[in-house]
């Protein structure tokens, strides 16, 4: 059973992209109509706190968590810009790097909600990644509430977890 290429609903950036590279599921392996959809959560801690093992300083994955937060907008609006003026490079390099610092940072279901808009891109198909650009907006809202609830703007040095 083929999937759609934009799942339809509000839960659309939660589960794995059809498009992301990986090789179809086979029947047997398709998800149910009636089988339960777990949602990849939005940031995984473990990339965060691998980081924090990695420098002497928590600070700086705060640094880190605090930069994507403020860069991921405009990344978004070169998305969209390229996605407008039908300029599937822009686009592409655009999502890339949408999809790269979210890997960087954790934000698993914004990395997934990126390869599906990707996967459009390169399908030549700028209609659907235009229609899964808000979405995508919604899920990077999503992850960017978590980032902020984890790495508060002026953190107290004992709350950045470790």
């Amino acid at each position: 059973m083929p999937l759609p290429s934009t799942p339809s609903g509000p839960d659309q950036y939660q589960g794995p992209s059809p498009v992301d590279g990986a090789a179809p599921l086979s029947h047997d392996a398709a998800p149910s109509a009636d089988a339960p959809r777990t949602a990849a959560p939005l940031v995984d801690p473990t990339v965060l706190a691998d980081m924090v093992r990695d420098f002497s300083d928590p600070a700086v994955v705060h640094r880190f968590a605090r930069d994507f937060s403020a860069t991921l907008e405009g990344k978004l609006e070169r998305l969209e810009r390229g996605i407008e003026a039908g300029d599937a490079t822009g686009a592409e390099d655009a999502v890339l790097s949408v999809t790269t610092s979210a890997m960087m940072v954790g934000a698993v279901r914004l990395n997934q909600a990126a390869r599906a808009v990707h996967g459009m891109i390169t399908a030549d198909d700028l209609d659907g990644a235009r229609r899964a650009v808000a979405p995508l907006r919604a899920c990077a809202a999503d992850t960017l509430g978590e980032l902020r609830a984890g790495y508060p703007e002026n953190p107290e040095p004992s709350t950045v977890p470790v």
